[in-house]
């Protein structure tokens, strides 16, 4: 027999399953398509960050340890370096022949003021054609050996051709990959002083010794993404120049002579500093450095020949 139908109200809980019973697939597909919307969201906005911090040279991974991150090398508004002394020492000195200037000359044992000043020009003379002239950076030394005495010109040349030469002479490797840059000039400091000596053969000479820095910059693809100084070649220098007295020596021994040159050399490849030329090392982005390259043995005042790096 049936029993007769009896009216019941729905609860409230009753109505929210009945209306998820009949929408809920549909919500369930809505939700999940939002889901893949901010996942595949989120990835594009991961993926254009990793690749702005690579492009801009910043680490793509975590530093272990807590490391320091490298010195941020300063770039313009475009992100752009604002060139290759900015943020180290060689930012404050001179350019070219400029970073040469000679102390005050006096006399000194038999050498009148007068011969101590054409000594003195003749050393930076020196100088100035062994580390800055155009012509020697390009491989051409006959400026260099036109300054120094005759008789000494011949150990020099067999020097400059052995590659036992970057104690004195700057010559940039024919096939450096960067090249130099042009569009910069050669910077400098240094100090130079001067004593009169007696060599053991009796031959009385004004001894003037020079203490240089000299920073070459080179032509690196997109400095920015390097540390500060990357594209530079930093060499330090010792060098001790005779001039005899003229009364002591022939014609042929008079002048400049080359006694000895000690170096301290920076971020140079070493394949070309063994054949006596300067290139710059292999540079490695800032991306991949756990803290900056030491810069302090090189440009340091303290510093004596043979510090530092060296092959």
């Amino acid at each position: 027999m049936r029993e007769p139908e009896v009216e019941h109200e729905l609860t409230r809980s009753e109505r929210l399953r009945l209306r998820w019973g009949r929408y809920g697939g549909t919500l369930l597909g809505a939700v999940g398509v939002l889901l893949v919307l901010v996942l595949v969201g989120g990835l594009a906005l991961g993926g254009f960050r990793f690749v702005q911090r690579a492009h801009d040279g910043a680490p793509l991974l975590p530093r272990p340890g807590g490391a320091s991150p490298p010195a941020p090398r300063p770039t313009d508004a475009s992100g752009n370096s604002l060139g290759p002394f900015v943020a180290t020492p060689a930012e404050a000195y001179a350019e070219g022949a400029a970073a040469v200037v000679p102390p005050a000359a006096h006399r000194t044992g038999p050498f009148t003021a007068e011969q101590v000043t054409d000594a003195l020009a003749r050393v930076r003379r020196a100088l100035v054609e062994g580390r800055v002239e155009p012509r020697m950076l390009d491989g051409d030394p006959d400026g260099f050996l036109a300054v120094l005495a005759p008789q000494n010109r011949d150990s020099v040349r067999r020097d400059l051709a052995s590659g036992s030469s970057l104690g004195f002479a700057s010559r940039i490797a024919d096939r450096a990959d960067p090249g130099l840059d042009r569009d910069e000039q050669v910077r400098g400091r240094g100090t130079i002083t001067y004593r009169s000596t007696t060599a053991a053969s009796g031959v009385r000479a004004l001894e003037v010794t020079t203490r240089f820095v000299w920073a070459y910059p080179f032509d690196l693809w997109r400095p920015q993404a390097y540390r500060p100084g990357a594209e530079l070649v930093t060499l330090r220098d010792e060098v001790v120049w005779l001039v005899p007295y003229p009364d002591d020596v022939g014609p042929a021994g008079r002048g400049l002579w080359l006694d000895s040159a000690r170096i301290t050399l920076q971020n140079a490849d070493c394949p070309a500093m063994r054949r006596g030329f300067l290139a710059l090392a292999e540079a490695e982005p800032l991306r991949r450095r756990t803290a900056p390259a030491p810069t302090g043995d090189v440009y340091d005042e303290s510093w004596r020949a043979g510090d530092g790096e060296e092959c």
